[in-house]
């Protein structure tokens, strides 16, 4: 019994020293961990306060900034190094293509004007290459004769670089010809003419030669058709002298490449303004209804200018208006255009107003007017075979006011007597009057007469 008392005081006796002992290590601990977590404290402050005075500091920035651009630098071009590096192909069109040949001697053909080219190689040089403008591609013909040949287009000018290879025609046929030398008369054709004021009239050009020398081959030669002066007549007003370039065509109106000696020649021109002021006379076209007639028509302008050559000029008398009145019921405003006779350049009116008045319609009788002719250039004698016919009553229908004071120097009877020939015949018979607003008619009807025709001794 003692034993086990005294074991149990033993044992009693053990559990304390070791509870002791593990309270005494968790202080240990607790102790080392608050050591180090001053001694991160500190640490950190004093980096903290060290690295605040470096980066406050001038010195440092400036240092700072710059290694910081040195890194974007070498970052930036590390990646360009790499793009440029990488080969790429593109397509450049329409380079030139340069011959070399002696043109004076010989004439050439088969070489286009531009080709297109692929270009391989790095991508900045490709780009580079697209702005330039001195490339070419060069056909080199030194020292051949008369023939066909096929020849190379070579790359000229283009960034050494690159690979350049020509599409479609890397070599072309080419047939060298040698040329004469022929005399052509020369032409003359106005260009810009629609640049020019239309009241203007240009003369036919002299020129100081009337000849010039064309350069080509036989067949080039043989293909041309007529070599024209071009003279620009952009904004002229005045008589004029300049020099105009010559240029040959074929018969279809094509111009032909060859050497024109020489390429210009002088031009004198007389710029003038013929003109011609005319009245405008207004004619009815059409009837109206039977119980009315055209008493009156009034215009804005009574008159116009036409500007033509003097040849247009002179058959030019009056400008007349051929007017529909069969829809006029009433008086009536109307407007209209003219148009430029033919020949002419321009008019001095382009449009004018009108104002028609309508009245009742009456008639009367004109009587003993004398058969007369026209166009009598044979110089006839005529007579009518009924002597019936030498005097003829005319009826004549308008309003009051344009018939009252007619008489019979107011009417004409007649016939043209242009391609007449000796001999009886019939004409037929035109009737007219100095009123454009009243009708004239035959009373009896008649639309023709017989004549004899004889001869003036």
């Amino acid at each position: 019994m003692a034993k086990n008392t005294e074991k149990k005081q033993r044992d009693s006796k053990e559990k304390l020293e070791l509870a002791q002992k593990i309270a005494d290590n968790s202080q240990k601990v607790v102790n080392t961990y608050a050591n180090v977590e001053n001694a991160v404290v500190y640490f950190f402050r004093r980096v903290m306060g060290g690295l605040n005075k470096l980066i406050f500091d001038s010195k440092f920035s400036k240092i700072a900034a710059l290694l910081i651009a040195i890194i974007i630098y070498v970052a930036v071009n590390a990646d360009n190094t790499t793009t440029l590096n990488v080969t790429q192909a593109s397509q450049i069109n329409d380079i030139p293509v340069q011959v070399m040949y002696n043109s004076e001697i010989y004439e050439i053909s088969g070489i286009p004007e531009k080709a297109n080219v692929i270009v391989t190689g790095d991508m900045s040089d490709i780009t580079l290459q697209k702005s330039q403008t001195n490339s070419r591609l060069t056909a080199d013909l030194s020292g051949l004769t008369e023939g066909t040949y096929s020849i190379k287009l070579t790359p000229s000018n283009f960034i050494s670089r690159l690979t350049v290879n020509v599409l479609d025609t890397p070599t072309v046929t080419v047939t060298i010809k040698k040329k004469t030398t022929t005399r052509f008369n020369i032409s003359y054709e106005f260009i810009n003419t629609n640049s020019m004021d239309s009241i203007y009239s240009l003369s036919e050009p002299t020129f100081d030669q009337t000849e010039v020398l064309i350069r080509a081959s036989h067949d080039t030669i043989e293909g041309i058709s007529f070599v024209k002066a071009l003279i620009d007549v952009t904004g002229v007003n005045d008589s004029f002298t300049k020099a105009s370039k010559i240029v040959a065509y074929d018969q279809n109106g094509n111009r032909v490449a060859c050497d024109i000696i020489p390429d210009t020649v002088q031009a004198t021109v007389a710029v003038s303004s013929p003109n011609k002021t005319v009245p405008i006379i207004v004619r009815p076209v059409g009837t109206l209804p039977d119980n009315l007639a055209i008493d009156d028509i009034s215009i804005d302008y009574s008159t116009v200018t036409v500007y033509a050559p003097n040849s247009v000029l002179d058959t030019i008398n009056a400008f007349y208006i051929d007017l529909d009145v069969s829809g006029i019921t009433k008086n009536t405003a109307v407007s209209t255009a003219l148009t430029v006779p033919s020949g002419a350049n321009k008019i001095s009116v382009t449009k004018i107003n009108m104002d028609i008045t309508v009245a009742a319609s009456t008639s009367r009788i004109i009587e003993n007017v004398p058969l007369e002719w026209f166009n009598n250039t044979s110089e006839y004698r005529f007579g009518t075979v009924n002597t019936d016919d030498s005097y003829m009553d005319v009826i004549v229908k308008g309003t009051e006011n344009n018939i009252k004071d007619l008489t019979v120097q107011d009417v004409k009877v007649e016939f043209d007597a242009s391609g007449l020939s000796l001999g009886i015949q019939e004409v037929p018979l035109i009737v007219t009057g100095n009123n454009q607003f009243v009708s004239y008619a035959i009373l009896d009807g008649r639309t023709s007469v017989e004549i004899q025709v004889v001869a003036n001794s």
